[in-house]
Formats: structure tokens, C-alpha cells, sequence
């Protein structure tokens, strides 16, 4: 019973989550059928980064040249 309960918790939890990013993914300024195709490391990923260019726009700053596309993704090079 306890086993049970403890596997309809976790599949509660795991729906919410799956609906939380559904509804993040449909708020990034993407054509619907992009944001629905998109996985869930995909949603974080473009979410962070079109936070970090709205605050840059927002703080009126130029935004920075890239040198390479994971440039704009804000992830760390390999030095």
C-alpha cells in the first residue's frame, strides 16, 4: 500500500512538472509547433537564454558579438 501510494505521488509530481514546462515552453517567442517538440533541458536552455537577453536589452547594453552559436546559450567554454 505504502509502495503504491509512494508511485502515485511520484506520477502526480511528474505530471505537474510536465505541465509547468508545457506551459514554459509556450511562452518563449517560438512558433508553437517548435515549442511543443521541444525536450525539457531544450526548454531550460532557451528559456535562460532569452532571459539574458531581455535583461540585457532591458539595461539598454549592446548585446555581445558571438564567436560561436553556444555563445548565446551562456554555457561554459572549455579553456
Amino acid at each position: 500500500l505504502r509502495k503504491e501510494r509512494s508511485r502515485d505521488a511520484a506520477r502526480c509530481r511528474r505530471s505537474r512538472e510536465t505541465e509547468v514546462f508545457y506551459q514554459l515552453a509556450h511562452t518563449l517567442p517560438f512558433a508553437r509547433g517548435v515549442s511543443a517538440h521541444l525536450d525539457k533541458a531544450s526548454i531550460m536552455r532557451l528559456t535562460i537564454s532569452y532571459l539574458r537577453v531581455h535583461r540585457l536589452l532591458a539595461a539598454g547594453e549592446p548585446l555581445p558579438r558571438p564567436q560561436h552559436p553556444w555563445d548565446l546559450l551562456g554555457t561554459p567554454k572549455n579553456t
